[in-house]
């Protein structure tokens, strides 16, 4: 009975685990994606760092340092609430400087946001191009309503016509992300739609 009980437990964390990460939201992001060559993605597969110069750089930095500070913060918020409070502005603070040097770093190659529906496994997005099935992109997207930034790779796993204008609408696969990037990016969607449906609410009651 008890490894009846530890197998479906089992199964149960990771039922959760994939309704997470299949976790879904339309948003507006800025969006920028270069196409690699077949020998430039082997070397992505190969040694995927990023450049430590870029400000995307930063995002996993914060992300896996958040992680590794995770019991100490809780210690903190047990023992002081102001400590707690300083310490979540701080965070905020930073978050903010880290996305204004993302938008100055991607300039005027994304002026405008486009609409995606994004989840920790990939997004789907519209392009004025037509993407083969199999081509790995260099993708880099920011929310302006958040500040919150991705550099990763992907592969276009289905393209075809889009119904509202001309060009074509991608899906994509995300490659490559850390397990405390994925975390971040599910923790960002949650936080993100629970954002969409008060403003929702708000306005149906304005209304």
């Amino acid at each position: 009975m008890q490894e009846e009980t530890k197998v479906a437990d089992r199964q149960l964390c990771g039922s959760l685990k994939d309704r997470r990460e299949n976790f879904r939201i339309t948003d507006e992001v800025l969006l920028d994606y270069r196409c690699l060559s077949r020998q430039e993605a082997l070397l992505r597969r190969q040694a995927p760092a990023q450049d430590a110069s870029s400000a995307f750089a930063l995002v996993p930095e914060m992300n896996e340092l958040r992680q590794q500070t995770a019991i100490l913060r809780r210690q903190a918020e047990q023992e002081s609430a102001v400590i707690a409070r300083l310490i979540e502005h701080l965070d905020r603070k930073v978050d903010r400087v880290i996305g204004v040097l993302m938008v100055h770093e991607l300039g005027s190659r994304c002026p405008q946001p486009v609409t995606v529906d994004i989840s920790a496994d990939g997004m789907g997005f519209s392009s004025t191009e037509v993407l083969e099935v199999g081509q790995v992109l260099d993708i880099r997207l920011m929310i302006p309503a958040t500040g919150y930034g991705l550099h990763t790779f992907a592969q276009v796993m289905r393209c075809g016509e889009s119904g509202k204008h001309s060009g074509s609408r991608v899906g994509v696969q995300f490659q490559f992300l850390r397990d405390y990037d994925r975390e971040a990016l599910v923790q960002h969607l949650l936080q993100r739609q629970s954002m969409l449906l008060r403003q929702r609410k708000q306005d149906l009651e304005e209304e």
